[in-house]
């Protein structure tokens, strides 16, 4: 595959403000990092895991499944207190192949082994409506939709069994060893597909970008609107 460098277009922030926001709340590098929400944000932790992978500490990194709102529902304890946190060390060891490059997913878009997941929702994914800052409608040519939503039950907000969430990627088409790229409208939605990419086990590269970037560069293709077979 082409070499992999960093997006021109991301939110994630300089690498000297991640390492201290992290050791602001007490990370070093020994340390054993549980993420988690109090909403059903669940893509928020795991963006912050997307983080610590690109940072090189996401071997030290759990995502609480449920969150506080299922730990609250099993009746574990909870606090209202505030402990004294002691700022952590860490030396990053960035892992530049975790954050695609718009230019990189282009040269393979028909590369054989590496499969582009869409997390948007279908409407998006299909072209039925345009994103808030998306340039054009529809997705990226060959992309498949794994929306974020269908990773997680509704109710709980915890993840779907194994089982089930390698049935939603091989529907989509990613074989055992294929090479994952994730990506959304602006790489929030696409943190929790690249998390269950490697939950599974898959090599995984998340498009920070996104489509917001690659809707809005006329050099790059969009397929779409995407019109489904009528019912019998």
């Amino acid at each position: 595959m082409p070499e992999l460098r960093r997006t021109t277009k991301t939110l994630i922030s300089p690498v000297a403000q991640l390492k201290a926001a992290f050791e602001k709340v007490g990370v070093s590098n020994d340390s054993r990092i549980v993420l988690y929400t109090s909403r059903d944000w669940v893509t928020a932790p795991a963006r912050v895991f997307w983080t610590l992978d690109y940072l090189g500490l996401a071997d030290r990194a759990s995502y609480l499944d449920g969150g506080l709102k299922a730990w609250r529902a099993e009746g574990r304890p909870v606090t209202k207190e505030v402990q004294p946190v002691k700022p952590g060390t860490i030396t990053p060891a960035i892992r530049e192949q975790v954050l695609a490059q718009a230019d990189w997913v282009k040269a393979n878009l028909q590369t054989p082994g590496v499969v582009i997941l869409d997390a948007r929702t279908p409407q998006f994914y299909e072209g039925k409506e345009l994103g808030t800052h998306a340039g054009r409608l529809g997705h990226i040519p060959g992309a498949k939709n794994i929306p974020f939503t269908s990773l997680v039950d509704a109710s709980s907000s915890k993840f779907k069994e194994v089982s089930a969430l390698e049935e939603l990627f091989r529907a989509a088409g990613v074989k055992p060893g294929d090479t994952v790229i994730t990506y959304c409208h602006i790489g929030m939605q696409a943190s929790l597909l690249y998390f269950t990419a490697r939950y599974l086990g898959y090599s995984a590269h998340m498009y920070d970008g996104s489509f917001e970037e690659w809707s809005n560069r006329k050099d790059l293709p969009v397929e779409g609107p995407v019109e489904k077979p009528a019912a019998p």
